[in-house]
């Protein structure tokens, strides 16, 4: 009888090492996935104190929708300075009286100007990377 209680034992504790080795495991892919997170938020050219307070989801939708504004922007090959493309933004922002934002094919915000707030009551990065479609009226979706 007491064989069968060592043997017992040893498997209690085998089980315990193999729990707390996928615990670990869980633990160390959790921290390298959040060190991706932070490293990718902080690539986006948004300000700090915005990028830092970024979840997961806000980071992924922004990252996405970074890259197809580039995708757009490199396949229209510009060569304006970037200090003229700012002063020209503010510009057309004035003379518009509104905002400015660019949807994909499927009507996925890549782009908002700044100023959105100011007629939508929403930062630019609340509306980065959501359908149009979710905020505007059934009935104008055609």
């Amino acid at each position: 009888m007491e064989g069968a209680g060592g043997a017992n034992d040893k498997k209690k504790i085998s089980s315990e090492r193999r729990k707390e080795k996928s615990r670990d495991a869980a633990r160390s892919r959790r921290s390298k996935e959040s060190e991706v997170f932070y490293e990718l938020a902080h690539q986006l050219p948004l300000p700090h104190n915005v990028s830092s307070h970024l979840d997961k989801a806000s980071v992924m939708r922004l990252t996405i929708s970074y890259l197809r504004v580039r995708k757009l922007l490199d396949a229209g090959d510009l060569d304006i300075e970037d200090e003229m493309k700012a002063q020209m933004n503010c510009f057309y922002l004035k003379a518009l009286d509104g905002f400015v934002m660019v949807l994909t094919d499927d009507g996925d915000m890549i782009y908002i100007s700044d100023n959105v707030n100011k007629y939508m009551g929403l930062t630019q990065f609340e509306l980065t990377g959501h359908s149009v479609f979710d905020f505007t009226h059934p009935c104008d979706h055609e």
